[in-house]
């Protein structure tokens, strides 16, 4: 038992790492250009365009915040739940597009994204990323119970 949970340990440790990096990532890349995710965002035509300019530039440096939130003890269970939100609208935005046959890039990692990934395959990696945000608050959370 306790090679499994250092396993689980190992396990969440890597994930934490790897979700910090998947969000510093794709929120620096929008930041340096809130103009292109400005569009990006308005692509998805479910938002007035003066929100989806408010939108392009406070959501990357939120994405910044908790995926540095994540890698500190005392702010990661709160950076994990805006994660798993911001995941869940985020594959409730590009899930609404696909069923509507919008032809856009998703938009989530910049302007760099443009035309490589189909709106299938940014559903499945926002899907993903909730499923790991999830597990992680969960893991947290049992954590917190235990002590």
């Amino acid at each position: 038992m306790a090679g499994s949970a250092k396993t689980g340990e190992v396990a969440a440790l890597i994930a934490e790492v790897a979700l910090s990096g998947v969000f510093l990532y794709a929120g620096s890349l929008k930041a340096l250009d809130p103009a292109s995710f400005a569009l990006s965002i308005d692509n998805y035509r479910l938002l007035p365009y003066p929100v989806a300019a408010a939108m392009a530039v406070y959501l990357p440096w939120l994405e910044l915040v908790c995926g540095l939130g994540v890698l500190w003890p005392k702010t990661s269970r709160g950076a994990l739940a805006l994660l798993l939100g911001l995941c869940l609208v985020f594959s409730g935005a590009i899930a609404s597009a696909w069923i509507r046959g919008l032809d856009i890039s998703c938009g989530c990692f910049g302007a760099d994204e443009a035309g490589r990934f189909s709106l299938v395959l940014s559903l499945a990696r926002s899907v993903s990323l909730a499923v790991v945000c999830g597990w992680l608050f969960w893991r947290e959370n049992q954590s917190l119970g235990q002590r």
